[in-house]
């Protein structure tokens, strides 16, 4: 007896790594990811590079974005494209049907052009507009709403939540000392626990490795801390672009890139009911256009106090949790031309709730603080004597900007849902809401159309971008085919 209980700890012992392909393998039950990641590809190839689109439809997005570019909301309302719905609204209804050689997005326009949401992928989305004529704080508004149903198959919140749970095994700070993988050279100021999870992933996916080597600079990834006696991983994310690699494959992307630069910045920090931090994102359109940190251990988000010490109590998994409610706090920096506009904790609810067949998640916007403006326009004019040439001060404007989007259509305020219904396992629906309210205001126009100048993609730009993504897909599943799977 006591051979047989020393060769299963001596086996165990030398029990393997949790490595990126075993992740891919468990992202659907039975150990079968890697036909789905192969099959998620091709239908990532087909809707983003083979889309076909009728001559009507063409016409009428140019016309959307000459009109989105101005912010004209009247204009987009009164749209020779939009139908009268019996709710009161007005707008348009988009289908996607996934053909056997391509992926077709058109305007429906009667009932003859409508397909089936049967094939995987297949969606029908209705964007429409209320025009409310005395909102909340005065003054003209539109009401937006966007109501989507997509056929995902097999496919579901499910497969999402375990794509994390993998990823978590992977970086469990028990497991990243059990991996092993040959030095592959790439991002080689990365070192330390974050050198093994490099070279793992290069180990799976040496094509995709080298198109981010490429593209892009990975500043931190992660190392293993320990608390109280106890190891948890400390993610700690900086990413941000190689440009002059980008400009020689894109130019067009990296001039776009270039001309955000310190437009925004966008932080979000995700905490509990006890006011613990999950996670921290960051966008930002300087250096550093992505940073994210987190902790976690055995699967699970471990949140930190105000002192960055991790509570290992309140640790919560992804994959288990079938009930949480938790809030995001924004602070965002938007430069316009030299002025600055600061609006810092911005309270945002989120809610998920699961059970065997259906999963639940809706974010709404609970709280939007006043806006501080400094700064002066093209370095030259201050706000101030902006403020002379307008009916109310710009701070006023914006909050009640803000107020309006906060308290949208009627108190029933700004959120987006998304409701995965899987009572039929091979043919989940996934159904997305949204609805917002904005004031129909000149200025509030005309600081929105400066952003969305700067933001608003050309023809130029969209046709690199289908071939950047290209290039991305072809060797994603070359790398998938040469998977041990």
């Amino acid at each position: 007896m006591s051979v047989l209980m020393i060769a299963v700890f001596i086996s165990s012992m030398n029990i393997g790594a949790y490595t990126f392909d075993d992740m891919v393998r468990d992202i659907v039950p039975g150990r079968k990811g890697g036909e789905a990641m192969k099959e998620v590809a091709r239908l990532i190839e087909k809707t983003s590079v083979q889309v076909r689109s009728d001559r009507e439809t063409e016409k009428f997005r140019k016309d959307l974005m000459k009109s989105l570019e101005r912010f004209d909301f009247m204009k987009i309302y009164n749209s020779r494209y939009c139908t009268d719905y019996e709710d009161g609204y007005r707008g348009v209804t988009f289908q996607g049907c996934n053909r056997d050689d391509h992926y077709s997005v058109n305007l429906v326009t009667s009932d003859e052009d409508r397909c089936e949401v049967s094939r995987i992928w297949d969606f029908r989305t209705r964007y429409s507009m209320k025009k409310n004529d005395r909102c909340i704080t005065g003054g003209r508004s539109f009401i937006m709403s966007i109501n989507s149903l997509t056929a995902t198959k097999r496919y579901s919140h499910r497969n999402g939540l375990a794509f994390v749970d993998g990823l978590f095994r992977v970086i469990d700070p028990d497991n990243l000392r059990l991996l092993k993988a040959p030095e592959c050279g790439l991002f080689t100021n990365l070192e330390g626990d974050a050198r093994g999870v490099v070279n793992a992933f290069h180990k799976s996916f040496p094509g995709v490795s080298g198109f981010f080597e490429r593209y892009a600079e990975i500043r931190s990834l992660l190392s293993v801390e320990k608390h109280a006696g106890v190891k948890y991983t400390r993610v700690d994310v900086r990413y941000g672009y190689r440009l002059d690699n980008l400009k020689e494959d894109f130019p067009r992307l990296a001039k776009s890139i270039r001309k955000i630069r310190d437009l925004y910045k966008i932080k979000l920090t995700f905490k509990n009911g006890a006011g613990h931090t999950y996670c921290i994102i960051v966008f930002d359109s300087r250096d550093d256009v992505l940073s994210m940190s987190f902790y976690t251990r055995r699967g699970r988000f471990v949140p930190w106090d105000g002192a960055g010490k991790p509570v290992l109590g309140e640790a919560v998994s992804p994959a288990a949790v079938r009930n949480i409610a938790f809030y995001a706090v924004m602070d965002m920096v938007h430069d316009v031309h030299g002025l600055k506009f600061t609006t810092n904790n911005v309270i945002i609810r989120v809610k998920w709730n699961e059970s065997s067949a259906r999963g639940h998640l809706k974010i709404r916007m609970e709280d939007i603080p006043r806006t501080a403006i400094s700064g002066s326009y093209y370095n030259i004019i201050p706000a101030w004597v902006i403020d002379l040439f307008i009916p109310t001060n710009m701070e006023q404007l914006i909050y009640d900007f803000s107020t309006v989007m906060v308290q949208a259509d009627e108190g029933k305020g700004s959120y987006v849902s998304f409701n995965w219904d899987a009572r039929d396992p091979n043919n989940v629906m996934l159904e997305f809401n949204a609805t917002s309210e904005f004031i129909d205001n000149y200025f509030i126009r005309y600081g929105l159309r400066v952003w969305s100048k700067k933001m608003m993609a050309d023809d130029s730009f969209t046709v690199e971008a289908v071939k950047l993504t290209a290039k991305l897909l072809k060797v994603f599943k070359t790398d998938l085919d040469s998977l041990k799977l």
